[in-house]
């Protein structure tokens, strides 16, 4: 699949969603003393419900993971190497930069903040093992649950090619249906777990738009991204984000799941279509460039900003306002920064050899 530009730009908006999670959240839980996992923009006002709002942006790894799915699955169906190589592939795209920033993580949680970190939580954390809570494996860098998916997904994905290179006379509708009864029965099973977080095993479901997605030729994708109005996707967009902010869908119920599908699956098949309002915004240099150091960005910017908001109290910054300012303005362009160098240590080098 030839790479297409907006669908790096899609990246890029997603880890800077992913930002605004933790640096408002920040803020919320440094400044107000908020749990703003367990809080309502109702019962705020003022700086701290604004602050609120840009937090309740978590949907951003469901575009990752939409994403994912659709590169998977062009894999699969148009140029599989075969299992070996694609998971050791796999592992070099995401190992070195997990590990580097890992043991970033590590020496900060050790050294600063004076964490207990026990043998078997960073065996747990390496094995990426973290993500799945019953498992009991704290993280060490909390953003990086959703590699666990990640990581099971992709052992999954030597089935997949092997389904589809099996297919026989089956087509692309067929399949399509099978991916529905796959999607629905991935949430349904989630729910009917017992336990609370069970629920969130339903996100691998969105890994199901992308693969849906991804069954298309380039071609296919394009002309039914044209087909799409922007109006439809964009409102979509606007309309399931705007629930979630706002409280009407969470993360703990069925339902946010399969809206979210929609509604991220919607958003990354509009920006196949390079004409469209999305396809120009997310090809522009700006969200380009974050979209190609996307995965050292999100890897980096947590600990960037926690070590930047202990320095900024050990200063002294005693005023809200300030500290807010210092956490945005600085730790931005630190996370840039940081996720460029790391780019550099360990992700450069699969690009370059590809």
């Amino acid at each position: 699949m030839k790479r297409l530009e907006a669908l790096e730009g899609l990246r890029g908006y997603a880890a800077f969603l992913v930002f605004l999670v933790h640096s408002c959240g920040l803020v919320l839980a440094a400044r107000y003393h908020l749990d703003p996992d367990n809080a309502g923009l109702g019962e705020m006002s003022g700086p701290p419900a604004v602050l609120f709002f840009f937090f309740r942006s978590h949907y951003g790894v469901d575009l990752f993971f939409v994403l994912s799915g659709l590169l998977m699955a062009d894999i699969a169906a148009r140029r599989w190497p075969g299992t070996r190589t694609f998971l050791a592939r796999r592992a070099l795209r995401i190992y070195p930069a997990y590990l580097l920033s890992g043991a970033a993580a590590l020496v900060v949680g050790l050294w600063i903040f004076k964490s207990h970190i026990t043998a078997a939580q960073v065996a747990g954390n390496a094995a990426l093992l973290h993500g799945f809570h019953f498992l009991g494996f704290a993280p060490l860098n909390p953003v990086t649950w959703s590699l666990s998916y990640e990581a099971a997904f992709y052992l999954a994905v030597p089935l997949l090619a092997l389904a589809w290179s099996r297919r026989g006379g089956a087509g692309e509708r067929e399949a399509s249906w099978v991916l529905a009864a796959i999607f629905v029965a991935m949430i349904a099973g989630a729910a009917a777990l017992p336990g609370e977080r069970a629920i969130f095993l339903a996100y691998f479901a969105l890994f199901v738009p992308g693969l849906w997605l991804g069954m298309m030729d380039a071609q296919a994708r394009s002309r039914a991204a044209q087909r799409l109005p922007t109006p439809v996707a964009l409102g979509a967009w606007i309309a399931f984000t705007l629930a979630f902010k706002l409280g009407f869908l969470g993360n703990k119920q069925a339902a946010y799941y399969v809206f979210s599908a929609l509604a991220c699956g919607l958003v990354v098949l509009k920006t196949c279509d390079a004409a469209s309002l999305p396809g120009q915004l997310l090809a522009t240099r700006p969200a380009l460039a974050l979209g190609r150091i996307s995965y050292s960005f999100f890897l980096v910017h947590y600990v960037v900003l926690h070590v930047l908001g202990h320095i900024l109290v050990a200063s002294g910054v005693s005023s809200t306002a300030a500290y807010a300012a210092g956490l945005f303005m600085v730790g931005f362009p630190l996370s840039l920064a940081a996720a460029w160098l790391l780019f550099l240590a360990a992700e450069r080098f699969y690009f370059a050899r590809r």
